[in-house]
């Protein structure tokens, strides 16, 4: 079985679009009642010590369906999440990946305040969504310390949990992580590797195509998972050709 069962969603949707990392309500309310059912609601306080049968689900970029479906759904069944927000998104479009043909909104500051107080960890997904590996030292640092004090000035609480954008590791950031505060970052796909690093957790992602979460947990999958995720591993391809986007 693949460990660490750290699930990764990006947005829920009754309406699709072109992308691949969404699920249906319908379909995440079953992979809740399945994870419910086999394995146990893990710490993510501190993912490094998370057990074999216990579980986290992480939503990268506070996309407005996470609040608007993923979030009722998960109160039902008594579940908290981790957040990963894009500060400079906070309210708007999205702007990269699929979706600037099909863009869908970001969660408001009200919406992550209340998630924050209704106990969801938030974290930081950097400033502008832009890969590490396009960005110099000062500009890494510029992303992971902006987008920290933002997030601890709108929730009042520490901000320690951070998420690579596209999943790209880079060890720039890592240094700078560590000088700022930062215990946990996330990034690659899950295996059976029992040794977890802080900087380097992966997850499994889950994407349109899983109606069932069953499947995910056979280690032969993460080769199915990595040839999913390719796409938005490109994206900072033509974000490299575009330029900077502005917000």
């Amino acid at each position: 079985m693949r460990y660490p069962l750290i699930f990764n969603y990006h947005n829920i949707s009754k309406k699709p679009y072109l992308a691949g990392n969404w699920v249906f309500p319908s379909q995440f309310k079953k992979h809740l009642n399945f994870l419910k059912k086999v394995f146990i609601p893990g710490n993510g306080n501190n993912p490094l010590r998370l057990r074999e049968n216990e579980f986290l689900l992480t939503f990268d970029d506070a996309l407005m369906g996470v609040y608007k479906y993923a979030y009722p759904l998960m109160e039902e069944y008594g579940l908290r999440g981790i957040i990963f927000v894009v500060v400079d998104f906070i309210g708007k479009k999205n702007l990269w990946d699929a979706h600037f043909l099909t863009p869908v909104y970001h969660m408001d500051k009200q919406q992550i305040v209340e998630l924050s107080q209704r106990g969801w960890i938030i974290g930081s997904h950097g400033k502008t969504h832009r890969s590490f590996k396009l960005l110099d030292d000062a500009q890494i640092k510029y992303e992971l310390e902006y987008s920290k004090k933002y997030l601890e000035d709108l929730t009042g609480k520490e901000v320690i949990h951070f998420s690579y954008p596209f999943g790209i590791y880079d060890k720039r950031a890592e240094n700078f992580m560590k000088e700022l505060g930062y215990k946990f970052a996330f990034s690659g796909i899950s295996g059976t590797k029992k040794e977890l690093k802080p900087f380097q957790i992966p997850r499994i992602p889950v994407f349109i195509t899983d109606i069932s979460l069953k499947q995910k947990l056979l280690d032969f999958y993460k080769i199915i998972d990595f040839t999913f995720s390719l796409p938005s591993k490109l994206t900072p391809i033509y974000q490299n050709l575009l330029g900077n986007y502005k917000v």
